[in-house]
């Protein structure tokens, strides 16, 4: 992740993070992209998904998405 944010600016942009965890949650990586990328728009209100709801998750990342306007 640093790697990637050192080697492409995204002022500007709007972030919209994601990701799926084994129990770990998101970690405070939404807050940390937020940080690294300071001109960006970050939605802090990401989704992690746990690795034992991947299979069932279709509902709650539609409702995610469609409570972010998508």
């Amino acid at each position: 992740m640093y790697t990637f944010f050192d080697e492409y600016d995204l002022s500007g942009k709007k972030i919209i993070p994601f990701n799926s965890a084994n129990g770990g949650g998101e970690s405070g990586t939404f807050y940390k992209i937020s940080q690294l990328e300071p001109d960006a728009q970050v939605i802090t209100d990401g989704i992690s998904i746990e690795q034992g709801d991947i299979g069932d998750c279709k509902e709650m990342v539609n409702s995610w998405l469609k409570g972010l306007g998508y």
